[in-house]
């Protein structure tokens, strides 16, 4: 190890709400020692609050490397399933950074295995649009998926993943460059609209794009945009509801749509599921697809 150049501090934007309130606490109880205390007395508390922080934040670190671990090892569990469950014939691209999660794509997996949908509309390509194949060619070789991909780059590489995995036969990438657009009076950046013509309802819609520093709520223009083209009893799978921004579009296509009903999962990003119907409860449950 070289001393001399600075070390890599690993500080997540999850991280920051537990450093300030310590750092906060920590600071106001310095303060009101310095004043209310001799000098010999100032530094015995500041010694023994001290290390009362520092075994405060062992025991938070270890709660979180526990929290880790078995998260990892849902998500390699969550791997071990889609091998299993599914024909692959070529290893998966990785699921890291801002690809899709290991727990997304088994929800894929499973609400296709479930629902068996004849047209599954995606939001961005990539793991997602070959899970959804691989389930398509096993449990409803007549179905196909359609993935819209802004970046061309990226829309190249699913299609070249596609022809690895030899599932050209249940998948297809569209590039559609993100443009403007008016929804209820107000301007939107989404999918090109020349990309959006199907041939028959779409059974499964899958929301995982744009990406949200496109602009707020960057995702919202699915539903009002896709929303004539769903079948009656359409199933939505929107990613990362644990964002605030995503929340918020959540609660906002529920204002909307009456005809929604939510299941909320488990998952690092969140992930949520929108069946329609004719019901308007939007009571939420977290027990996974039964």
């Amino acid at each position: 190890m070289n001393f001399l150049t600075t070390p890599h501090i690993r500080i997540k934007h999850a991280d920051w709400p537990y450093i300030l309130q310590s750092f906060l606490v920590y600071f106001l109880l310095l303060t009101v020692s310095y004043f209310l205390l001799n000098q010999f007395l100032f530094f015995i508390s500041l010694a023994v609050l001290s290390i009362f922080f520092i075994i405060i934040t062992q025991f938070h670190l270890y709660r979180v490397q526990q929290n880790e671990s078995e998260y990892l090892q849902y998500k390699i569990q969550c791997l071990n399933e889609l091998y299993k469950l599914l024909p692959m014939r070529s290893p998966l691209p990785p699921m890291t950074g801002w690809a899709a999660t290991p727990e997304l794509a088994i929800t894929v997996q499973k609400v296709v295995q479930k629902y068996k949908p004849d047209l599954i509309v995606e939001t961005g390509s990539g793991v997602t649009t070959l899970i959804a194949a691989y389930s398509l060619e096993k449990h409803h070789p007549g179905g196909k998926i359609i993935s819209l991909d802004h970046d061309p780059v990226y829309a190249n590489k699913t299609r070249d993943e596609i022809k690895l995995h030899s599932l050209s036969d249940w998948a297809e990438v569209r590039t559609a460059p993100l443009e403007k657009m008016k929804i209820a009076k107000n301007d939107w950046i989404w999918y090109s609209t020349e990309a959006i013509h199907f041939h028959q309802p779409i059974d499964l819609l899958v929301i995982d794009g744009p990406p949200v520093k496109t602009q707020k709520n960057a995702r919202y223009p699915a539903l009002p945009v896709l929303y004539p083209y769903l079948a009656k009893k359409a199933v939505i799978i929107m990613h990362d509801t644990d964002r605030s921004s995503e929340s918020s579009i959540l609660k906002k296509w529920l204002d909307e749509y009456d005809d929604l009903t939510i299941q909320t999962l488990y998952g690092e990003k969140g992930i949520t599921i929108l069946v329609r119907s004719e019901r308007s409860d939007t009571r939420e449950t977290k027990y996974g697809l039964k």
